[in-house]
């Protein structure tokens, strides 16, 4: 007798590129400026992350920051980092949700979300990046 492997269905995920949604523990909602993706059969390969085009929004020390990619699939993997003289440090995140630094001051974000097939994590149905700023002050 051979064991019987039940597949799972692959998640429905949009045929649009989800926007994430990021904002604060006090409501303040931070643009997010979009990065490389592939969706829907379809990619964009950005040379590098955008920061040039995010103004900094204000934020207080400490806060927790959301962030939400708008549709009812959860991704596999919400990676997070921030960059300081030109190198990234990784953040710990859980489900999108990290502290901000008690250190005030401009401080650049950037993360990658993707989704996976049930059946093979190494396959990906969808992922995406985007870039965000915000000025930390106490």
């Amino acid at each position: 007798m051979g064991s019987k492997q039940i597949q799972q269905p692959e998640p429905n995920l949009p045929q649009k590129l989800p926007t994430p949604t990021i904002q604060s523990e006090s409501g303040i909602s931070i643009p997010a400026i979009q990065g490389s993706y592939c969706w829907g059969g379809t990619c964009a390969d950005y040379a590098s992350l955008n920061f040039e085009d995010n103004s900094p929004v204000q934020v207080l020390v400490g806060e927790d920051l959301f962030i939400d990619m708008g549709i009812d699939i959860p991704p596999d993997e919400i990676s997070i980092s921030e960059y300081v003289d030109n190198r990234n440090q990784s953040i710990t995140s859980t489900d999108g949700t990290f502290q901000l630094p008690k250190e005030p001051g401009i401080h650049y974000y950037g993360a990658f979300v993707r989704w996976t097939s049930p059946q093979d994590s190494q396959i990906s149905l969808g992922d995406t990046s985007f870039t965000f700023v915000v000025r930390v002050v106490e």
